[in-house]
Parts: structure tokens; sequence; C-alpha cells
């Protein structure tokens, strides 16, 4: 496990797409396949308050967890300088019956056109956010756990006391991960939002 950096741009946003599909492969859904990881990994290598760590198997990045210490700086970060020129890009796209967007296109450019704000009581729990995403040729050998552990590693060593993440619905096999590892859906936050507080995971 080691720190993410640009070299492994390219790596995220294959996982990503490789694990959009409530942790399987979402290539046969995208026209346009690197829709997922601009929204869900890359930006987490350019904006202000992130962290990342990937996972390495034989040279190659089989899974990473990113994240934002403060999910509101992130925010205001890629409003300001990640959105706008994604916007420009893909917004066109709608309108072009040439562009052969998918469903799950369509779906990813209207996220990018209006990314949801994280809810006050999101914020509340935990000012702090992660992804985690392994390849599911690595998956259940213990690797996200290990991953998990160096994120709230991370999160200690830069005096954040508590971490929330959100996961597909449909994703129940991720949902009993969590579970097991302590995490818990809080006061106010909405289905698919679970949370965990540094001293909880100690």
């Amino acid at each position: 496990i080691q720190p993410a950096t640009k070299a492994d741009l390219s790596a995220l946003s294959n996982i990503c797409l490789l694990t959009a599909n409530a942790g399987t492969s979402s290539e046969h859904l995208h026209s346009h396949p690197a829709l997922p990881g601009l929204i869900y990994a890359l930006p987490y290598l350019s904006l202000e308050s992130t962290w990342g760590f990937v996972l390495e198997n034989d040279g190659e990045v089989v899974g990473y967890t990113l994240g934002a210490f403060d999910t509101r700086k992130f925010e205001e970060s890629a409003e300001a300088g990640w959105w706008p020129s994604l916007r420009a890009r893909y917004t066109p796209l709608l309108q072009d019956s040439d562009a052969a967007l998918t469903p799950a296109d369509k779906a990813y450019i209207n996220t990018i056109i209006t990314f949801p704000r994280a809810s006050d009581a999101m914020i509340a729990f935990a000012p702090a956010h992660l992804h985690i995403d392994i390849l599911p040729s690595h998956q259940r050998q213990g690797w996200g756990r290990k991953l998990i552990a160096r994120a709230m590693e991370n999160l200690k060593e830069n005096d954040v006391k508590s971490v929330w993440l959100g996961m597909d619905l449909k994703n129940t096999e991720a949902a009993a991960f969590y579970s097991r590892l302590g995490f818990r859906k809080f006061e106010g936050a909405e289905e698919g939002i679970m949370g965990i507080t540094v001293h909880e995971w100690e």
C-alpha cells in the first residue's frame, strides 16, 4: 500500500470503471468509460484537502482508497477547478444525437452538471469522507480491511476524528463488509451513507 500519485491516474480511472456497477464492471454500460473515474477517483489527486493510497500487486495497481480531510473544502475546490472544464466538455453531448450516450453516461454527465453536496448531517458527523475500490480479482482477500486501516491511520495522523462513505444500495456485499469493520448509519444520514470514528475503529 503506497501513497497515490499522478502516475496512478489511468489505473485509478480503470479500477473505478471496473467496480462502478455495484462493485462489478460497468464497461458494458458506458460509451464514455472515463466518466466514473472523472467523478469518483481522479479529483482526489488534484484538489484541495485530498489524500489517497493505492494497493499494488506485482507492480500493478489493483485497488485504492481516496478521500478528503475536509469535504466542504473539497467541494469548493472542485467547483472552482474541476467541474467547470468537465461541464464544458460533456454537457453539449446531451444535445448531440451523434454522441451515442448510454443511460449510464447521461446519469454521470448530469452528476457532473449538478454534483450533490454532502448534507449538513454528514458534515456534522465528520468533515472527512472516503472511497475505496478493489478489482474483483483481489476482493475477499483481506485487502479492503488493510486499505481502510491505512486510511484511518492517515486520518488520525491529520487529527481527523471521524469519516463517512457512500455506497451503491445494490452493493449488499459492500454494506456487509463496512458493517463488519464497524461502519454504521448515523443520525440524519441518507440511505447508503455509513460512518465511523477513529476511536470506534481502534
